[in-house]
């Protein structure tokens, strides 16, 4: 019988749902952040300087960020701000340059400031992609953190009880907890109201947004189904959701209206590439899938 793991485990474990939950707590900072800041009142300033930086990591991989310094006045008083939009991040040096050239020195600009604190002010609204990145880090540590709790604390039972271990030495882990369902519903839901209030703005395109909210939610409900005691709803609801997916996928497939994003390849990066075909690839593949699975079934219930 293997050892339950020790408190180090544990406190390792406790760690890496924290670093999730402060992640997903400061993206929501920066969701609230960036709907508020569009009612903030404005006032003319002047771009002071724009530069490009870079960051490297330890891969070698770059990293390019436009750095824009402007100033502004609110009642007789001169600020120095320096923030482009909550939410901001690092990106392609495409990217950068296109930010700085639309900032260059001297331009004037509309600048966003908090009444209260007008040292705190931004250049553009909206929700940019950081606070997306924000979202997604800090639902995959903690999702990790809750998976491995869960694995743990089903052996604990299972050698608690004095249950034999399986054939293949597995332990048979409990139902998802309701708790993973709730986070990927969390996670949806605010990509839905970002696509209503044009929160591709920013340069991600509306169809993406709604795309992957829809998919968070699917996920969600499908972690939810599993926990349903009557398998009728259990089996209508997961029936439901399957549809769903395969409506979100034939949206984007063979829908009306553009379908522009990023194609990347070992090669190169196309920040403008037509994704249409790529996706109406996979969704025929899973239709023909869902079709084998379904004369499977038939198969088999004509053959008892």
């Amino acid at each position: 019988m293997k050892k339950p793991p020790g408190l180090g485990v544990y406190v390792f474990l406790t760690i890496f749902l924290l670093v999730g939950v402060v992640a997903i707590g400061f993206g929501g900072w920066n969701l609230w952040r960036s709907l508020e800041c569009s009612r903030w009142p404005t006032v003319a300033g002047v771009v002071r300087s724009a530069e490009m930086k870079s960051s490297t990591d330890n891969d070698g991989g770059t990293t390019y960020s436009p750095k824009i310094a402007y100033s502004y006045e609110v009642a007789g008083s001169r600020f120095e701000g320096d923030r482009l939009a909550f939410g901001a991040m690092s990106s392609s040096s495409g990217y950068a340059a296109g930010v700085l050239s639309r900032y260059p020195v001297g331009q004037a600009v509309t600048v966003h400031y908090l009444p209260e604190v007008p040292s705190e002010a931004v250049l553009e609204t909206g929700i940019h992609g950081g606070t997306w990145v924000c979202f997604g880090v800090g639902t995959a540590f903690a999702l990790a953190a809750i998976m491995f709790f869960q694995i743990f604390r089903a052996a604990g039972k299972a050698q608690a009880a004095g249950t034999p271990p399986s054939p293949d030495g597995n332990v048979k882990l409990d139902k998802p907890p309701v708790l993973m369902g709730v986070l990927f519903i969390l996670m949806g839901s605010p990509l839905f109201f970002a696509g209503a209030t044009g929160g591709g703005s920013n340069g991600t395109p509306n169809w993406v947004i709604y795309a992957a909210g829809a998919m968070f939610v699917s996920c969600g409900l499908l972690i939810l189904s599993l926990r349903l005691e009557n398998k009728i709803y259990s089996t209508i609801l997961k029936l439901v959701i399957a549809a769903a997916f395969l409506a979100i996928f034939h949206w984007v497939s063979f829908g009306p209206g553009e379908r522009i994003g990023t194609s990347s390849t070992p090669f190169s990066t196309n920040h403008a590439a037509n994704v249409r075909t790529p996706f109406a690839v996979f969704t025929v593949i899973m239709d023909l899938i869902l079709l084998a699975f379904l004369v499977r079934w038939l198969l088999k219930r004509r053959s008892k």
